[in-house]
């Protein structure tokens, strides 16, 4: 048997359903001996007759009843694998590279990760965590599609959405001095042993310009920019660090920290989901854009305390 193409596969089965000729070449707009030559040349092609002439159109022979299911049920599997081939154009895929602070808690990365993983199956991500400055450097070279990042004012960008404000707090031991305080004042970290980020640490120019403006004395006994390191010399050190509430949240919840927000003043500083300016911004980054928000969206509720 010659093999015939998907149109001819096409005008076998309207021609059996509409029994038909004058009809099916209505219905493709054409003529009538168009339609008669095209089934002439299936028939040849398949070595025998499909159809049988009556005088009120045409039936199927045995032969073309055995094959008008097989062929049916093989232009309809074509057609649902198109749509679905359609569909999966149509959803996002590809890597998407986030960059997000380190001290965003890592259960709300792991519920858009989840929720991601749900709705868009197609998308992979790739997440580095580090400080500020070093999601600042991704974004600019590049090498992040997304960053989560302290960054407003002035060095707030075009493609910059508020996420939430942070609000930092002195952190210490469970059984240090800030144990049981409601407020610090800024003026109490006069003479407290500090851990704190070294320059040119952005939220460590901060604290500097305040200490100065306030006349207080930092007294800086150890300059790290690891979020776990600080904590760690918190409880083994007998340090003190000024954090942001959502670094530490969960080990206020568990006692595992203490800390009271620091007021006269606050310290607050804007946490923003920045889109890259250097990479093509693609449907899928959109997507994992729009759900870092939502599942981040408790942080603003966990900051909103007033000073």
């Amino acid at each position: 048997m010659a093999t015939l193409t998907l149109d001819q596969w096409r005008l076998f089965i309207q021609i059996a359903d509409l029994g038909s000729l004058t009809k099916v070449a209505a219905l493709r707009d054409g003529a009538q001996s168009a339609v008669s030559r095209q089934l002439a040349a299936m028939e040849q092609a398949c070595g025998g007759r499909l159809f049988l002439r009556t005088g009120r159109g045409v039936a199927l022979t045995e032969a073309g009843r055995r094959l008008y299911p097989r062929v049916l049920a093989w232009l309809e599997a074509g057609e649902a694998l198109g749509e679905d081939l359609a569909r999966q154009v149509e959803q996002p895929a590809g890597q998407v590279c986030i960059g997000v602070l380190s001290s965003i808690d890592p259960q709300y990365l792991s519920r858009a990760y989840l929720e991601l993983s749900r709705r868009y199956p197609g998308i992979r991500l790739r997440v580095r965590d580090g400080v500020g400055a070093a999601v600042d450097e991704w974004l600019e070279n590049g090498e992040v599609d997304i960053g989560i990042l302290p960054r407003s004012g002035r060095g707030a960008r075009r493609r910059d959405s508020a996420l939430f404000t942070a609000r930092h707090l002195l952190v210490g031991a469970p059984d240090s001095w800030v144990a049981g305080r409601r407020t610090v004042p800024f003026a109490g970290l006069q003479g407290l042993p500090l851990v704190l980020a070294g320059a040119p640490s952005a939220f460590r120019r901060q604290m500097d310009q305040l200490a100065r403006r306030m006349g207080v004395t930092l007294t800086v006994a150890l300059e790290c920019d690891s979020l776990a390191l600080q904590k760690h010399m918190v409880l083994q050190g007998g340090l003190y660090a000024v954090l942001a509430q959502h670094a530490v949240l969960r080990d206020m919840q568990a006692g595992a920290l203490a800390a009271a927000p620091i007021v006269e003043p606050g310290i607050r500083r804007g946490i923003t989901l920045a889109m890259s300016e250097v990479r093509p911004t693609t449907q899928a980054s959109r997507e994992v854009a729009r759900i870092l928000r939502l599942c981040l969206e408790p942080l603003a509720q966990a900051g909103s305390g007033t000073d």
